[in-house]
């Protein structure tokens, strides 16, 4: 009778105490936890970020250089002097598009047969410089210009050289042995910074295939 009663009595004052004491500690360690995951999980925030934008760039890139590729009359790009923002020439991959399509802002109604040129500016990122070969006044207009990217910082070309079997990386387009035209690279190297953030990411340039409406 007296066991009985022993054993309905329920928790002593002590054992309450200690059972909160070690509920306390597993909250604590809980909740600590919990903070160190989000605090991780949200300092690479930015990275995460920064990955899913160069992404998006390079395919942007990769996808208007083979649309240069396809469709009748297309030759894919070339290398060449080309007529800059600021009146000067400078070396730089240009290719014809049938359509600008959404790289365009056009200020009126669109044009096809587009000349594009792409160029790192160290203050805007990469530019895609267009202008319709049907524009009137076309050598006295200005060329129109759209940041794919406010983030990259420079181009490299790269170059293989067969004898050798090495690549090479120019900081500009680099001429041939005779010093008249530009050789085509066979890579671009995109080099993208964001603060402390850096990435750099390798094209191969399409080629325009005999016969072939993609590349």
């Amino acid at each position: 009778m007296s066991h009985a009663r022993t054993q309905s009595r329920g928790f002593s004052l002590l054992e309450t105490l200690v059972s909160l004491a070690l509920l306390g500690i597993l909250m604590v360690t809980l909740n600590t936890f919990l903070f160190s995951m989000s605090e991780l999980w949200g300092g690479k925030r930015d990275q995460r970020l920064f990955d899913q934008h160069v992404r998006a760039a390079s395919r942007q890139v990769r996808e208007v250089l083979e649309a240069s590729t396809s469709g009748p009359g297309a030759v894919g790009f070339v290398v060449k002097e080309v007529r800059a923002a600021d009146g000067t020439n400078a070396a730089r991959i240009a290719f014809t598009l049938a359509d600008a399509g959404r790289f365009a802002d056009w200020p009126e109604a669109p044009l096809p047969d587009v000349d594009c040129s792409l160029h790192a500016d160290p203050e805007r990122g990469l530019i895609l410089q267009w202008q319709s070969r049907l524009e009137l006044e076309r050598d006295l207009n200005d060329v129109h210009e759209t940041v794919l990217t406010p983030f990259l910082a420079s181009l490299g070309y790269d170059y293989y050289d067969a004898d050798l079997r090495q690549w090479k990386t120019e900081e500009e387009p680099a001429k041939d042995v005779a010093g008249t035209a530009y050789q085509k690279p066979a890579r671009l190297r995109l080099r993208f910074a964001r603060g402390q953030l850096k990435s750099e990411v390798i094209l191969d340039l399409p080629i325009k295939r005999p016969g072939a409406s993609r590349p």
